[in-house]
């Protein structure tokens, strides 16, 4: 990771991985990086669905393990908000290389719904909105971040559908 925090307090309890508030202390430093080098990035939110009435923390625990997994990149970035849902940072990317990342992340949905029905007897199921763009002078970290919050919020409340990409241009 970026900018390796070992303190408990930057880490989310239930699955080990960073939580929002560092998430987002990173996310603009990088930002600042990629705007003077012209590179892109990207940020994905990965919304898990959970039986509410079983207990999702192992089911939580194993999907994050997947997605660390499926992030090949040393700078790759995880974490977990207060709702429950994963961001990941992708730096230095460009759109083939965002929907490289998101083809893998498919492939650890389908692994972790396969797992979670088998081992813990429990329907899972998850939406990812994801955002990229090409910082400018313009427009800011926050910008794309509330992008794709409110991207991820609408995706949430549909139903068949499960991906939304959107290209701050």
């Amino acid at each position: 990771m970026l900018y390796s925090w070992r303190k408990p307090s930057y880490k989310d309890p239930d699955t080990g991985v960073y939580n929002q508030t560092y998430f987002v202390e990173t996310f603009n430093r990088q930002w600042q990086k990629h705007l003077s080098k012209q590179q892109g990035l990207a940020i994905l939110y990965v919304c898990p669905v959970l039986d509410e009435t079983a207990n999702p923390k192992p089911v939580l625990q194993s999907f994050s393990k997947k997605l660390k997994q499926k992030l090949v990149r040393q700078d790759d970035l995880i974490a977990r908000n207060d709702r429950g849902i994963f961001t990941i940072g992708i730096f230095a990317v460009d759109d083939y290389g965002m929907k490289a990342v998101l083809t893998r992340l498919k492939d650890a949905i389908e692994e972790e719904k396969d797992e979670a029905n088998t081992l813990f007897h429990q329907r899972f199921d998850c939406r990812i909105a994801a955002g990229h763009c090409l910082p400018t002078s313009t427009k800011s970290s926050d910008g794309l971040i509330e992008k794709v919050e409110n991207a991820a919020s609408k995706l949430c409340k549909k139903t068949g559908q499960h991906l939304d990409i959107i290209y701050w241009e």
